[in-house]
């Protein structure tokens, strides 16, 4: 039978594994043959971490993997970012630890964080937008969230071309906060994603479609 390709758009070729070896100078064996498939990954945007790490999970990270396993049956990975990749259970208190950063430390962080994102961008089929709207003193807002929110769209907008996605909650019928942000899938562990939304970004805009 004549050789073919793996169809790169089905298989992830680098993770093909074949168990192939000679049995003697003219005959050769392949007891197995693994084909890795590819399937969706979902890759959801928060605010910031709480407590999950490769341990123990938190209520956002268990709300939303529920949610997908429920509702996007081709998705068999998640991976999970933040707008800041700071540990701060709560999110209003994010700010208190920022300032007592130096200049160079919050940069490093914010830098490296985003370079983290960037690279899963190329990998991703489903992009969740889920880092809902600051709270804080609006100077603080000023500084950081909208400047990084800023930064984080248009890296996105240039860098991304597959499906993008907002949480629809139970906190509000409305998809997104004042027509502009998206909302967090678990907010204040008080209310849950009920559904998605397929949106796009336009002009450093959180457009729905």
């Amino acid at each position: 039978m004549a050789k073919r390709s793996y169809d790169s758009k089905l298989i992830r070729i680098k993770g093909i594994k074949a168990n192939k070896n000679p049995l003697n100078s003219k005959v050769e064996i392949r007891t197995s043959l693994r084909i890795p498939l590819k399937r969706g990954i979902a890759s959801c945007i928060l605010m910031n971490p709480s407590t999950a790490d490769s341990i123990d999970s938190d209520d956002t990270i268990n709300s939303v993997t529920e949610y997908i396993h429920k509702n996007i049956p081709e998705i068999h990975w998640i991976r999970f970012y933040n707008l800041y990749p700071f540990y701060e259970p709560r999110s209003p208190k994010i700010y208190n630890l920022i300032h007592n950063l130096t200049p160079l430390e919050y940069s490093t962080a914010m830098d490296s964080n985003r370079l983290e994102i960037k690279k899963s961008l190329e990998s991703t089929t489903h992009l969740f937008l889920g880092y809902g709207q600051c709270s804080g003193d609006s100077n603080d807002k000023a500084r950081y969230y909208d400047i990084e929110t800023v930064k984080l769209l248009n890296m996105i907008e240039k860098k991304y071309k597959n499906d993008i996605f907002v949480f629809e909650t139970s906190q509000s019928n409305k998809i997104l906060i004042k027509n502009k942000y998206p909302r967090h899938p678990n907010p204040n562990n008080e209310h849950f994603a009920i559904n998605h939304h397929k949106c796009h970004i336009k002009n450093g805009l959180i457009i729905l479609n």
